[in-house]
């Protein structure tokens, strides 16, 4: 009878903490709408990108003495809406345009202003002035001020393809040969593991996903984490938790806490890590987390979790304010932000010296080992990752004790701050 009570008020406390804290109007927006819409937002934006933009169309004006510039020019602009694709340093973010330009030279550099007057009413789509220099021609390019950035960068970059044609066409070489020859060259870049099996080699993807993993993981964690910090705190300050130890013990009240704001942790996890999922299925790009990568995620946040919550509530339960908590967290902060600092060198190098005593370092273990998981393309020797996993759970083990401890002592106690040595007198006290 007596255990049942106390799991209906634990599990009342718990309830108590999610509600007042995922079931606010700052929580929805921001943990469960915002994300939600970038959900079903992000399978979209590839139709949208990829759509046909507007048609480049209507009169380009070139002022050359030489009456050079335009030939060359007319031979550099896309003939087709899909060559306009090639101009692009990243062509999936873009769609074909239609590209219609008829190019007109003149000769006579006193008609500046005559063109520059049909730029501003829009009945040229720009003017190219070039002017000679011994150093060859210095080129100018004017667009009314409703051109589309796509339609500039069109203009741009055909410009200076006709530039670099003329050049080499003045020195009697054939472009289209020297555009083969200097053109760059694709490299099909593979690793060989030590059995010989290949895997495609993407550096950027190396890096960014390790990284979307544990900053996934360390916002989930941090935010409930900062909740219940603030919430134990204002609860102290304003007396309600004097009401609610009227109800419960500390432990059953601190169980409550705990278990409620892993419900928040665990919500925030799970709708932008769907986004994140979203986004990459969108891009076909789905093959970068296999489901090894989901599995260890699931291993280690409920780790993560329970050694920051742990933290954050035995010093929320002793201080009165966030201004005396900061004093008490920054030395568990300069353990915790480890992963941030060592971020590209773990993932750089994952089954190196450095990533691996890293991994056995609390309370920083859980997320310098979702790095190296995720980053491996050698898998982590599993003994180091049941290693790490026994280490973490032994130190979220004695995390929770010693706060069992601070937050029985100090969630009643007002006045002055605890210094640390006091914090260890409480862990000590029978």
């Amino acid at each position: 009878m007596v255990d049942r009570a106390a799991t209906r008020r634990i599990r009342a406390i718990a309830w108590r903490d999610f509600r007042y804290t995922a079931l606010t109007k700052s929580f929805l927006i921001g943990a469960i709408l915002l994300p939600g819409i970038m959900f079903v937002a992000i399978p979209l934006l590839p139709m949208l990108i990829g759509s046909t933009s507007p048609p480049l169309q209507g009169r380009v004006v070139v002022i050359d003495p030489s009456n050079s510039m335009a030939n060359s020019l007319e031979k550099s602009l896309p003939k087709t809406p899909q060559d306009t694709m090639n101009l692009e340093d990243d062509p999936s973010n873009s769609g074909p345009t239609e590209v219609a330009l008829t190019v007109e030279n003149v000769t006579d550099q006193t008609r500046k202003d005559e063109f520059r007057l049909q730029l501003m009413n829009s009945s040229l789509q720009a003017l190219i002035i070039v002017t000679p220099n011994t150093d060859g021609p210095s080129v100018e390019l004017l667009v009314p001020s409703e051109a589309s950035p796509r339609h500039t960068t069109i203009m741009e970059k055909s410009l200076r393809e006709a530039v670099t044609r003329m050049r080499v066409e003045q020195a009697q070489e054939d472009f289209d040969r020297m555009t083969k020859l200097m053109g760059r060259a694709a490299i099909d870049t593979r690793r060989v593991s030590p059995d010989g099996l290949e895997s495609k080699e993407n550096a950027q993807l190396r890096m960014l996903v390790p990284a979307g993993f544990m900053f996934l993981l360390w916002i989930s964690v941090f935010t409930s984490g900062n909740y219940l910090l603030t919430s134990t705190i204002e609860e102290k300050s304003s007396r309600v938790m004097e009401v609610l130890l009227s109800a419960a013990s500390p432990i059953e009240l601190l169980t409550g806490k705990l278990v409620g704001q892993a419900g928040v942790a665990g919500v925030m996890l799970l709708m932008y890590g769907g986004v994140g999922l979203a986004g990459l299925g969108a891009a076909a790009m789905l093959d970068v987390v296999p489901l090894p990568h989901l599995l260890w995620l699931l291993v280690w946040f409920p780790l993560a979790y329970f050694t920051v919550a742990a933290i954050m509530v035995s010093i929320g339960s002793a201080v009165s304010d966030l201004r005396e908590a900061q004093s008490l967290i920054g030395p568990a902060m300069m353990v915790l932000i480890l992963p941030l600092i060592l971020w590209m060198p773990i993932v750089d190098n994952p089954n190196g010296t450095l990533a691996t005593v890293c991994s056995f370092m609390p309370p920083a273990a859980p997320f310098v080992m979702i790095l190296r998981l995720t980053a491996a393309n050698e898998p982590v020797p599993m003994w180091q990752a049941i290693a790490a996993v026994l280490v973490s759970a032994s130190t979220v083990g004695v995390i929770l004790w010693a706060g069992a401890r601070i937050f029985r002592v100090g969630v009643l106690m007002q006045g002055k701050p605890p210094s640390p040595m006091e914090l260890l007198r409480w862990i000590k006290a029978r």
